[in-house]
């Protein structure tokens, strides 16, 4: 009886677990641009954010509050350095990254630094 109550309370908690980790790996719509990981928030010009990138930098996301997330498949956002962007993307908060899965350009300018 002991290793049955054992079993369904292993399995109760498996089941939570596995119900967080989906909750939180949904999609969420962001808007920010794509930057380098040498300049991040500080740059967002798209000649020198593919010059960098060109010289072996990594592509980046940066939020509307000037948060750097790393990408974790950069060729999806190959057409968008330096612009001004919208993103749906899985966001893993824990290891700071997203990987997108729809970007377009977003409408509007953004601000200059």
């Amino acid at each position: 009886m002991k290793l049955t109550r054992h079993l369904a309370c292993v399995l109760a908690f498996g089941s939570i677990t596995v119900f967080a980790g989906a909750q939180s790996m949904k999609a969420h719509k962001l808007t920010g641009w794509i930057s380098d990981s040498k300049c991040g928030a500080a740059n967002h010009d798209a000649a020198c954010v593919k010059k960098c990138i060109d010289a072996g930098s990594k592509a980046v996301f940066v939020d509307s509050d000037k948060k750097v997330w790393a990408i974790d498949n950069t060729d999806a956002v190959a057409n968008y350095y330096g612009d001004h962007v919208k993103v749906e993307a899985t966001v893993d908060a824990a290891n700071n990254s997203i990987h997108v899965d729809k970007v377009k350009k977003a409408s509007g300018a953004m601000d200059k630094m």
